[in-house]
């Protein structure tokens, strides 16, 4: 999981939408979080490079995104749409 971790950290840094999140390990998932508030997770599928997706809706609960792929595929997902990744009140 720490190799997924820096692979997702490097993808990250160079996008611009996903650049401003902190990316971290919580048990099989990566947490994307912003000034301590987690926005988006990504949770291992069942096969090994398969991830899905999941978002903070409303800071009130997670709910699943109709996606999995790849975890470059996730995280372009999350940059195309950044909706996802911030909501804000």
């Amino acid at each position: 999981m720490t190799d997924m971790l820096e692979k997702a950290k490097r993808i990250a840094l160079a996008d611009p939408h996903l650049s401003q999140f902190d990316i971290h390990i919580e048990g099989n998932e990566l947490h994307l979080c912003k000034e301590g508030e987690c926005f988006a997770r990504m949770i291992t599928g069942d096969s090994p490079n398969q991830w899905r997706m999941a978002y903070f809706h409303n800071l009130e609960r997670w709910e699943y995104i109709d996606f999995t792929g790849t975890l470059e595929e996730c995280l372009a997902f999350l940059s195309d749409n950044p909706h996802y990744l911030f909501w804000k009140g």
